[in-house]
This record gives C-alpha cells, structure tokens and sequence, in this order.
C-alpha cells in the first residue's frame, strides 16, 4: 500500500474546480457497476522495490477519473448509496472494497460500522483495512484500536490507526464532505504533462490561501499534499 494509491483521488479533490453540488446523476448501484466495469486493476506498474506488483499508474490511464466520479457521485447520493456500498465492502473484488471502505466515511454511515469493523480486521487485502480504519476514525464510531493495532502486521495501517486514534472521537467536519459535493469532475483532466498548469488556489496548512499565479517566474513549483505518511 502506498500514498501513491491514494495521491491522485487527492489531488482530484484539492486542484480540482469546486462548483455549487450537483444532483447525482443514475444509482449508487449504477456508479458502482460502472466503475467495477471500468477499472483496470492491472494497469498498476511497478515503481518501487519495495513491494512487487507495483502502486503506480500511467499518466494518460483514464481509470482514476472514473474512480473519482464514481466516488463523488456516491457522496452525492449520500445514505442512499451506504447499503449498496456495505454489499460490495463485503462480496465485492478488491477494487469494489477499497472504493466502499474509503466511500463510507464520507457518508451519514455510523450503520456501517459492523461491516467496517469486520473489514479492518480481517480484509487479506492492506488498502482496505487502511481504508477501513480512516473511515471509522471519521465516523467516530466505538472500536477496539488497541485489540486492532495488535493484530495487524501492515505499518502504514497501523499508521492510520493511530490517526485514527488521535481523532479521539471526532467525526468528520460537514464543510469537508461539502467541498467533496462542489467537485467538478470537469476539471479532472485540466493538468497535462509538458503543458502550463491550470491556475489554482488551496488552502495551507497555516490557514492562508496559496495561489499558483503567485509564483509566476519562478523555476519551479513543487505541490506536496500530505497525507498520511507522506
């Protein structure tokens, strides 16, 4: 598992144009079989030597653009898309389950929990549990993190745990899951490789607002968004 994984859904979120919420479009079910259709699970290559099978994927593949429609439609969908999610975080392939790990904690979900619990502990699959965990730190939701830290071998989940942990109970901000809802998906392919960046602006980490026009002139910008063990 890799912040690599996780980076490009980020990025969607944070450089992407933020436009009043839409009607979600089709079924939670829909979104879900489009995606589950759509994604290409080995079109992962390998760019580390640290784990086989590799965390990357190539610029031009389309995949992360449906993956992140699908999850901002789910959002959209709000507790409409929650049971379908659960269905797939319990029977669905790898893809399917990490999707609805990440997916439920964004959602009104704290019925959920069970299917979340059950999936931190004992999901084969490390992007789940991971998943898993960030969604129950953010429901706020009763778990056994000690028990869970103790039988876990992956360390980044067992990073997220103690993230979780350090919530102590706090459920995510309601502005965040808005500012999910205002995405555009419009905009998800607006960077291209060898061509100017699209203006942006985001919020820092000391509360300011950084816009890429300020930096015109300079030799080179680098934009590191942290999460997790970045």
């Amino acid at each position: 598992m890799s912040i690599l994984r996780i980076l490009p859904v980020l990025l969607g979120v944070l450089a992407g144009g933020l436009v009043a919420a839409e009607e979600p479009a089709d079924t939670p079910q829909d979104w879900i079989d489009r995606f589950a259709a759509g994604w290409d699970e080995a079109a992962w290559t390998e760019k580390s030597r640290r784990e086989p099978g590799g965390y990357m994927r190539e610029a031009d593949d389309d995949g992360w653009e449906l993956r992140m429609e699908a999850f901002h439609q789910l959002v959209l969908h709000g507790r409409d898309a929650v049971s379908p999610l659960v269905a797939r975080l319990k029977s669905g392939d790898e893809p399917q389950r990490i999707l609805a790990a990440q997916t439920l904690g964004y959602l009104p979900a704290t019925d959920a929990a069970d299917a979340l619990r059950q999936a931190a502990r004992e999901d084969e699959n490390a992007t789940v549990r991971l998943y898993a965990v960030d969604s129950l730190g953010m429901l706020g939701v009763d778990v056994d993190w000690a028990g869970l830290s103790q039988n876990e071998s992956n360390g980044d989940v067992l990073k997220h745990i103690s993230y979780a942990v350090g919530r102590d109970g706090a459920v995510l901000e309601e502005s965040v899951v808005e500012t999910l809802r205002g995405w555009s998906a419009a905009t998800i392919d607006s960077a291209r490789i060898g061509e100017p960046a699209p203006e942006f602006e985001l919020s820092s980490a000391q509360g300011g607002t950084v816009r890429l026009a300020d930096f015109h002139g300079e030799n080179a910008v680098v934009l590191v968004f942290v999460y997790g063990d970045t």
